[in-house]
C-alpha cells in the first residue's frame, strides 16, 4: 500500500505542473468532426497532450481522482486533485487530498493541501496546518512555465473504438471506449474488469472526461482494483480566484514604488 501511495505522489508531480500551466493560450485548434450515425467514418481518436488541452482554455475546473483497493479488500487509497484556473487573471487554485487505509481499518497516511497561484505569488497550506507564502521573479515564472509545457502527459489509451457523439458538461464531444492491452499477461492474474472510456472535445481534441476501471484477481482471496478519472467542468466560464484571509495575513507588504 505504501508503494502505491508513492506512485500517487509521482503522478501528482506530473499533473500539478499541467494544472498550473496555461499562462499562454494556444492559438491553434484541432477540431474533430462529429460523425453522423449513418456514416462509417470514424472521428479522430487521438487527444492533444494534457498540457496543450489545458493551455487552450481560458478557464476551467479540473478534477482528477485515483482510487485503489487491494490486495486485501480492507486496504485502499484515494487521491483527489481539484483545480481551477483563469488565464485572464493568471490565477489558479489546486487542492490535493490523499488518504491510505491499512488492514487495521485506520487511516495511516493522509494529506490535504491547497495551493493558490496568482501572478508571481504563491500561498500553500491550510487553515488547520497554516500557510506559507512565496514570490518568484518574472524570469523564474517564465522558466517554470517552460518546464511545465515540456511535460505532455496523456492518459493510457489503447486501440480506441468510437461510441457516439455526446454532450458532456455542456461541451460537444466524441465518446470512445478501449481496453488496456496485455493486462495480466506478465503476472498471470485473472482480469475481471478492463474498461476505459474517454470523451474528446470536438473543438480542440482535449479530454473533457476520462474513466479507466481495472480489476485483477491475484489469488482466490486477493484482488487489485484501480480507478482513474479525469473530468473538466466550467470550461471557459467566468471564475473568481483570490487568496484566502490566512494567506493575506502573511503576505509581505507591497514594495514601494520609487
Amino acid at each position: 500500500m505504501k508503494t502505491r501511495f508513492k506512485v500517487a505522489l509521482i503522478l501528482l508531480m506530473i499533473v500539478i505542473p499541467a494544472c498550473g500551466a496555461g499562462t499562454e493560450t494556444a492559438t491553434t485548434s484541432t477540431e474533430g468532426a462529429i460523425i453522423d450515425a449513418t456514416s462509417t467514418a470514424q472521428p479522430d481518436s487521438v487527444p492533444v497532450s494534457f498540457n496543450d488541452g489545458l493551455a487552450s482554455l481560458n478557464s476551467y475546473q479540473l478534477v482528477i481522482t485515483f482510487k485503489s483497493t487491494g490486495p486485501d479488500p480492507a486496504q485502499s487509497s484515494a487521491t483527489v486533485i481539484e483545480s481551477q484556473r483563469s488565464s485572464e487573471t493568471d490565477a489558479s487554485v489546486t487542492n490535493i487530498s490523499m488518504a491510505v487505509l491499512d488492514l487495521d481499518g485506520e487511516s495511516s497516511e493522509t494529506s490535504d493541501t491547497t495551493t493558490y497561484d496568482i501572478g508571481n505569488s504563491q500561498c500553500t497550506g491550510s487553515d488547520f496546518e497554516g500557510w506559507e507564502w512565496s514570490d518568484i521573479t518574472p524570469a523564474e515564472a517564465e522558466m517554470q512555465g517552460l518546464v511545465a509545457r515540456m511535460i505532455g502527459m496523456t492518459p493510457v489509451i489503447d486501440d480506441p473504438s468510437f461510441v457516439a457523439a455526446e454532450t458532456v458538461n455542456d461541451v460537444p464531444t466524441n465518446h470512445f471506449s478501449f481496453q488496456v492491452n496485455g493486462l495480466g499477461a506478465s503476472s498471470g492474474s485473472v482480469v475481471n474488469i478492463n474498461q476505459g472510456d474517454y470523451w474528446l472535445a470536438v473543438d480542440g481534441q482535449y479530454i473533457v472526461k476520462y474513466l479507466l476501471i481495472l480489476e485483477m484477481s491475484i489469488s482466490p482471496t486477493e484482488l487489485l482494483h484501480e480507478e482513474i478519472s479525469i473530468e473538466m467542468n466550467d470550461i471557459n466560464q467566468p471564475v473568481s480566484i483570490a487568496f484566502p484571509q490566512g494567506c493575506l495575513d502573511i503576505a509581505p507588504p507591497p514594495t514601494a514604488t520609487p
